[in-house]
């Protein structure tokens, strides 16, 4: 009889540990680089079937050219800051610390910001109009998925301090 309680025990405090670890992170079990990622391949499926060309021009690949740029350049500085932090990358680890340096103290989400910097500049770059098309509603995913939860949990995790960089820092730029 003792045997089958401490049996039962332990598998209840293995739930209880799975279900707090579960609720200290962000619930987003998507990595939001393939929702950009599909919305790309949609793309260049749909353009097999109806192209939507944009015009030919230099100055369209230059600025998606310097699109790309931008979204490396933030990109390499969020992860600094990340690392800096202590913090994980993924949405669906808990974090340590409330970030507001480097690129966060001018946009909450630089990370998603800088997938759709890129997938703007590969659109661009490519001429395929529907790269800029399908970036709609990947960013409304990031937004309703993503970013919603990630909010929801920054204000269980961090209180007022998250509200007061909420207030201050704006979503995206």
């Amino acid at each position: 009889m003792s045997a089958s309680l401490c049996r039962c025990s332990r598998s209840t405090r293995q739930t209880e540990t799975k279900n707090d670890e579960k609720a200290d992170h962000a619930n987003v079990h998507f990595p939001p680089p393939l929702i950009h990622l599909i919305a790309v391949m949609a793309a260049i499926g749909m353009a097999a079937f109806l192209p939507l060309s944009l015009p030919r021009s230099g100055l369209l690949v230059g600025l998606g050219a310097g699109l790309l740029f931008l979204s490396l350049w933030i990109v390499g500085s969020a992860f600094r800051q990340f690392a800096r932090s202590d913090n994980p990358v993924p949405p669906n680890r808990p974090i340590n610390d409330l970030m507001d340096g480097g690129p966060f103290r001018f946009t909450r989400n630089p990370l998603y910001l800088a997938l759709a910097l890129l997938q703007t500049g590969v659109g661009l770059i490519s001429g395929n109009g529907w790269i800029l098309v399908t970036l709609l509603p990947a960013l409304a995913v990031v937004r309703y998925y993503v970013i919603a939860r990630e909010e929801a949990y920054l204000t269980r995790r961090f209180g007022q301090a998250y509200l007061d960089y909420q207030a201050r820092v704006r979503r995206w730029f």
